[in-house]
């Protein structure tokens, strides 16, 4: 069967196109532009193996034997081949594009300096158009000699915009290509060592290269560059797609993802508009909110193995059976840390009603039950509530803590107390931890202070704190104790006759304290000298 050739031939440079001719003897000298190269070589219907192996031919050169220099007597034949060879080479190398990857600092900003100047001047064909309908319309009307002279002159001026145009858009292409190149690279799309070369090449041939060379250098890197932005676009609509893959298998087990989809439309809209920089920034930021999500959601499912291991507890405490709840939810754990997510909140839903279910027949069996439980849900909310809220105003984080002190109290007021006690129990498991937190912290901010010289009546050591409250807490064992206050002291009875001669004379003593600096202040005045205060029962 044979192979088409034809998109390995527009992979091929010029001069490499001259080879394959020359191997089959096909007449490419009236050929300008790599286009006409390319259509003549396909003309021949050659295989891709063909000229592969033509390549490959010429790519091993036959040793010509060069007579030394101190020899003068070379035969004209040798002399002819060896000039050949050499001139062959030389214009095998001028064909080539040239190989710099970046062009000197000065000649950058000659080339951009021409860029822009190329740009303003925009080439028009409409005066063109115009004469040469004018040329037509002469010929018409039968006035020859004002046709051939208007079209000369028409010819001539489409000779010079036609020249003007192709500056133009070599300049445009260039431009453009320049900026793609340096938007890809924001895009985490660098441009490769080929691209750079190319660019370079199109720069020089751009300022002083012939219009051949411009040519060819510049449908090089045009090619090039649409191979580059066709990669990218390729790389971004998959990475688009896989990002939209994982969204939806984040969403399957509970993950909240709109931050993430709403960022994944920002960067499709970014794309939409060739703002290659913004894409990926936003891309970026779409995967980033999408793990944090995961990540959050892993939390809160890690938390749900907890609510129910407490759940499961409470319902084994009331008396149900919970062997195949407990056997169930080591399933789950193994399906959540294998990574699946969606199987292990299944069963872990699937574990959570059967406990419930059996903790609510127990309740229906035991009469008392209801009573006992909402006293120990009252209990731990009355202990551990307060700290919390505490702990909050210090900067501590116990929202967690508070999020089950908060269910369990809505849960005793829907009368729902199979609900109450699971999360009492999870808010007892997280709070107890914190309480020696509490304290150090309460004894940080000078809150609490140490009984010196008295030993905890639990542990034996020295370390009570009394608190504001009335309260003295061991900070060793975590033992409490409640200081009782003291009790007033009551007055002696008296009878009436005995109460009217106290008041009496509580009457005469304060009449006294009264006069005393009365009497005081006039001698003062009088400018009398202070006596002496006396002490003892005549000091009056």
């Amino acid at each position: 069967m044979v192979q088409d050739s034809a998109h390995f031939l527009n992979e091929l440079p010029i001069w490499k196109l001259k080879i394959v001719a020359e191997a089959f003897n096909i007449d490419v000298s009236a050929c300008r532009y790599k286009r006409d190269y390319v259509e003549k070589v396909r003309s021949k219907k050659l295989t891709e193996d063909q000229v592969r192996k033509a390549l490959a031919n010429k790519g091993k050169k036959p040793q010509v034997d060069v007579p030394p220099l101190d020899k003068p007597s070379i035969s004209s034949d040798s002399a002819t081949i060896q000039v050949k060879a050499v001139a062959q080479e030389i214009e095998e190398i001028a064909d080539r594009p040239v190989e710099t990857a970046e062009l000197p600092q000065d000649e950058e900003k000659n080339v951009e300096r021409n860029l822009d100047e190329a740009l303003t001047l925009r080439p028009s064909f409409f005066d063109v158009d115009s004469a040469s309908e004018s040329a037509y319309n002469r010929m018409i009307l039968g006035d020859f000699y004002g046709a051939i002279k208007i079209n000369r002159e028409t010819r001539l001026k489409c000779f010079e915009t036609f020249s003007n145009a192709q500056v133009y858009s070599t300049a445009v292409s260039i431009r453009a290509a320049d900026e793609l190149l340096s938007r890809l690279a924001e895009g985490h799309h660098p441009a490769s060592a080929a691209m750079k070369i190319a660019l370079a090449a199109a720069k020089r041939s751009f300022i002083n290269g012939p219009p051949r060379q411009r040519e060819e250098a510049l449908e090089s890197l045009e090619s090039l560059v649409e191979k580059a932005y066709e990669a990218f676009a390729a790389d971004t609509e998959r990475e688009e797609g896989e990002l939209r893959e994982l969204l939806a298998d984040y969403e399957s087990f509970g993950t909240r993802t709109d931050e993430a989809r709403r960022y994944l439309e920002i960067a499709a809209q970014a794309k939409s508009t060739f703002n290659i920089g913004d894409h990926a920034k936003f891309l970026d930021e779409a995967k980033d909110r999408a793990k944090s999500a995961k990540a959050l959601r892993t939390k809160e499912i890690d938390e749900g193995f907890s609510l129910v291991r407490a759940a499961t507890e409470e319902a084994r405490e009331a008396g149900a059976d919970t062997a195949p709840a407990e056997s169930s939810l080591g399933q789950a754990r193994k399906a959540f840390e294998d990574g699946s997510f969606r199987q292990a909140i299944e069963m872990l839903s699937s574990v959570e009603r059967a406990v419930d279910e059996a903790h609510l027949a127990q309740l229906r069996v035991q009469k008392d039950l209801e009573a006992k439980q909402i006293g120990k849900v009252n209990v731990i909310l009355g202990s551990y509530e307060p700290m919390l809220l505490e702990a909050s105003s210090y900067g501590m984080g116990v929202q967690e803590g508070l999020y089950h002190a908060a269910n369990a109290k809505a849960a005793l007021g829907s009368r729902d107390v199979v609900r109450a006690v699971k999360h009492a129990r999870r808010l007892k498991e997280f709070a107890s931890p914190l309480e020696k937190d509490v304290d150090m912290k309460r004894l940080e901010l000078g809150i609490v202070r140490h009984l010196e010289g008295v030993k905890c009546s639990s542990c034996g050591q020295e370390s009570l704190y009394a608190h504001p409250n009335g309260t003295q807490k061991c900070f060793e064992c975590g033992q409490s104790f409640q200081v009782p206050a003291a009790e007033p002291v009551k007055p002696p009875e008296r009878s009436p006759q005995q109460s009217r001669d106290v008041a009496n004379a509580d009457l005469q003593k304060t009449t006294r304290v009264l006069k005393a600096p009365v009497t005081q202040t006039r001698a003062e005045t009088k400018g009398e000298p202070e006596k002496k205060k006396k002490k003892g029962l005549f000091r009056w």
